[in-house]
């Protein structure tokens, strides 16, 4: 029964991956990423959908005969598999970065807070100025009001957390799986 079980966790946590590796693919991730020198490795990507598809094989080897050691070498399989998706998720999430000028923290998923962008705006030096001339105070905050205005900070969409549920119900499933096949191996002995 747990043997079954632990196959079908498997099956729905590759499904997810699948679904993660066509998307990444559809959208040039390949390509992006050997044309970053700094980026990580497609390989490391592939390597990990190779080694956890290896392990999903010896696995449904594993339910179908009941053959202890075909049990521990997809244990054994599914480590270095693990270790590689945690690697692809730490290394493939967004996260904000300064922008250029004018946009800062655009780089990544997460806009800058509004305040990020007006105080991006202000010197220290017109700053210390406006406090103590009333009327250079009153035109910085026009100018300050004016450009926040400009460049509204746009609003985000709630696809992008919705996204968010994909690798995290994948690296979940991945977990129960992990931990389902243990102890499906430690049974065998």
């Amino acid at each position: 029964m747990l043997p079954t079980v632990t196959l079908i966790s498997w099956l729905l946590t590759a499904g997810i991956g699948a679904y993660m590796l066509s998307r990444w693919i559809a959208d040039g991730g390949v390509r992006k990423q050997s044309a970053n020198a700094d980026a990580l490795s497609p390989a490391v990507v592939l390597g990990h959908a190779s080694l956890a598809l290896t392990g999903l094989a010896l696995w449904t080897a594993y339910t179908l005969t009941r053959w202890a050691p075909l049990a521990w070498s997809a244990v054994l399989v599914l480590m270095p598999a693990i270790g590689l998706g945690l690697s692809t998720v730490t290394l493939l999430t967004p996260f904000p970065t300064p922008g250029s000028p004018g946009r800062p923290g655009v780089g990544g998923r997460l806009a800058a807070p509004a305040e990020d962008v007006l105080a991006s705006t202000l010197t220290d030096a017109a700053l210390t100025r406006a406090l103590t001339d009333a009327a250079l105070a009153s035109r910085l905050v026009e100018e300050v009001l004016a450009s926040a205005t400009a460049d509204p900070v746009k609003p985000r969409r709630a696809k992008g957390h919705a996204a968010a549920l994909i690798p995290a119900s994948h690296g979940l499933l991945a977990l129960t799986t992990f931990l389902l096949a243990v102890l499906s191996a430690v049974g065998t002995l």
